[in-house]
């Protein structure tokens, strides 16, 4: 990783917010973190599993508040910001981490598929830089983080609106990034290859279904995708999304698939 470029507040100072944290990578996420010492607020649509997770998190000895909501609302955001505030402080960071991965042909990629993984990947992210930087920037720090992918550096196919919202999300953790920086405000896109989790598996029954290989098979072509030759793990996600919040590197896209993983820009 790259050389550290600020200090960073104790640990017992930061407030996180984890979006899509009740599995997979984000739960991953919330509990490297809540290790850390983070206060989290742990966001999802599922307020049943999202109950499951903060007890799992809670476990670990750190504080933990929830909220079930749907980022797909453009004022879910900053309602998640205000419980935030209100129960842990004001947030010092966020990690957007929540998403959808469709999977298809171009003629099967329909303008609803695309409006949800830009409201997701796009939306959400900006929503909670609009609700969170005048208190950042006002503090002179804080740190929004995108959990992007390699999708957003480069192209898959059957993945349209996946890689197109992925591409959005990248630009824009770039666009802050610039205008954010030297406000205090750090800015970073985290982006993995193909990562053993649940949306991959499902990406893989999908294929399945469609007839064209076994689940087993797609889910090895996709991990042959990945430069590294393999899956990532979600420790592996979760422990390079907790060394940047702590570290606060200097770059902003850090592609993790390379070995050894690096900063792009």
């Amino acid at each position: 990783m790259a050389a550290r470029r600020m200090a960073t507040p104790s640990s017992a100072s930061n407030v996180t917010i984890v979006t899509g944290a009740s599995r997979g990578i984000g739960l991953c996420i919330a509990k490297e973190l809540a290790v850390r010492g983070h206060r989290l607020l742990l966001v999802a649509r599922d307020a049943a599993r999202l109950a499951t997770a903060a007890g799992e998190v809670a476990a670990t000895g750190a504080r933990v508040e929830t909220l079930a909501l749907d980022l797909r609302d453009e004022a879910a955001a900053a309602a998640a910001v205000a419980v935030a505030e209100r129960h842990l402080g004001p947030p010092t960071a966020i990690v957007n981490n929540a998403g959808t991965a469709p999977s298809d042909k171009v003629e099967n990629t329909t303008p609803a598929m695309l409006r949800e993984t830009f409201a997701l990947h796009v939306g959400a992210p900006l929503a909670f830089a609009r609700a969170c930087v005048p208190h950042m920037k006002a503090a002179g720090r804080g740190c929004l983080l995108h959990l992007a992918s390699t999708a957003g550096l480069r192209g898959y196919a059957f993945t349209s609106a996946y890689t197109a919202a992925k591409h959005g999300m990248v630009g824009l953790a770039r666009a802050l990034h610039a205008e954010l920086r030297p406000a205090g405000i750090d800015v970073y896109a985290i982006c993995p290859g193909f990562v053993d989790s649940d949306i991959t598996r499902a990406a893989a029954a999908a294929i399945a279904a469609r007839g064209k290989a076994t689940a087993e098979q797609a889910f090895q072509r996709m991990a042959a995708q990945n430069r590294i030759g393999r899956m990532h793990t979600p420790a592996e996600v979760a422990a390079a999304v907790a060394e940047v919040l702590h570290d606060r590197p200097a770059g902003c896209v850090y592609d993790l698939d390379r070995d050894e993983p690096a900063f792009v820009d």
